[in-house]
């Protein structure tokens, strides 16, 4: 098993990449191979078991879509600032742009004590569109179905974002499938609990720092993700990705275009018993002589299963030695309540 190379900037680090780089050729393969998938199924349980990261090439998401999604979300964050505040985010911040100053991801992970300095980054995020005008997307749409925010103003930005949104929703249901194998289920196992998702695409965007960080700050503090599977396409520069290992030190992921970093979230976690592991990971700041060079993008897809998906553990996952650790929860509340603990907390701080 190949690993995706940090990018060393510190050439004295200790840690390198401890990321496996996964092909899924074989999984797209119009005549499957066994051995081929076994070895795939075998890699992607052991990378997610042992730290929850992988980074995969061989899907059938476009360079070409990756890139207009970037450069057109680049485009926004350069807007003028009447622009980005048309698009400002309402209601819990779940749909549009939140400025500077309004993300502590590490805050998220315990909302107590003093509150760290804000992450330098700002967001764009949208969710779910183009489902059904029924009861059942009418009952949600206060929170997984609310309507987006677009900026009216640059017509580009909701055509690339939503073409690369739809790649994002085809390429989680792909990884869902691996994943089940890998879980010894069938493979469309996943697949009626996530036919009406409610997933979330993120564009986060990191400056090129101006001013040196106040002591503890990073681009984005050090969190868990919340849901079943996230996948990252960053732009390159530096002041990137880290992922925590298991000897607590921080390992650098690099890729190359057209690779997606791939973490599962704290859902899946408790999905597979904790058989499968849901990571610490942050961004770290760039070093100070590298400018208007280390300006950074990262599209961030959170994939959501239907919000009254059960959350029940895996079969395959318990036995003896590892009895059944979580009650069942609807994907819905799980989320919802993740999402309300933090911005509680970091309100109230």
């Amino acid at each position: 098993m190949q690993s995706a190379q940090p990018l060393n900037l510190n050439p004295d680090a200790t840690h390198r990449a401890a990321i496996p780089l996964i092909d899924l050729t074989p999984y797209y393969a119009p005549q499957r191979d066994p051995q081929a998938m076994q070895a795939l199924i075998r890699q992607v349980d052991q990378a997610l078991c042992e730290i929850g990261f992988l980074c995969v090439t061989g899907h059938r998401v476009g360079l070409p879509c990756i890139e207009d999604a970037q450069q057109t979300g680049l485009a926004f964050f350069d807007s003028p600032e009447e622009i980005k505040n048309a698009a400002r985010a309402v209601r819990h911040k779940t749909r549009g742009w939140t400025p500077m100053g309004d993300h502590a991801l590490s805050y998220s992970m315990t909302g107590q004590g003093e509150r760290p300095p804000a992450d330098l980054f700002e967001r764009y995020r949208l969710g779910p569109f183009g489902f059904a005008d029924d009861a059942y997307h009418r009952a949600r749409s206060d929170g997984a179905y609310a309507p987006n925010v677009w900026p009216t103003q640059l017509p580009a930005f909701e055509r690339d974002l939503s073409a690369y949104y739809r790649a994002m929703s085809l390429l989680s249901r792909d990884l869902l499938r691996v994943f089940a194998l890998a879980l010894g289920l069938d493979e469309f196992w996943f697949d009626t609990m996530i036919d009406r998702e409610m997933s979330s695409l993120c564009l986060n965007h990191y400056p090129a720092l101006t001013a040196p960080p106040m002591p503890g700050q990073l681009r984005a503090g050090a969190h868990t993700d919340y849901g079943t599977v996230t996948i990252v396409a960053p732009t390159q520069a530096p002041g990137g990705l880290q992922v925590r290992t298991r000897d607590r030190g921080w390992t650098d992921v690099h890729v190359t275009p057209g690779t997606f970093v791939v973490n599962i979230g704290d859902m899946m976690a408790q999905w597979t018993n904790d058989r499968w592991v849901s990571t610490l990971h942050r961004v770290a700041n760039p070093p100070t002589d590298f400018g208007p060079a280390s300006r950074r993008l990262s599209l961030v897809y959170f994939h959501q299963p239907n919000p009254d998906a059960e959350v029940r553990c895996i079969p395959t996952c318990v036995s003896e030695e590892r009895p059944v650790a979580y009650a069942p929860v609807t994907a819905g509340d799980y989320i919802a309540h993740k999402i309300n603990l933090h911005f509680q907390s970091y309100r109230a701080a």
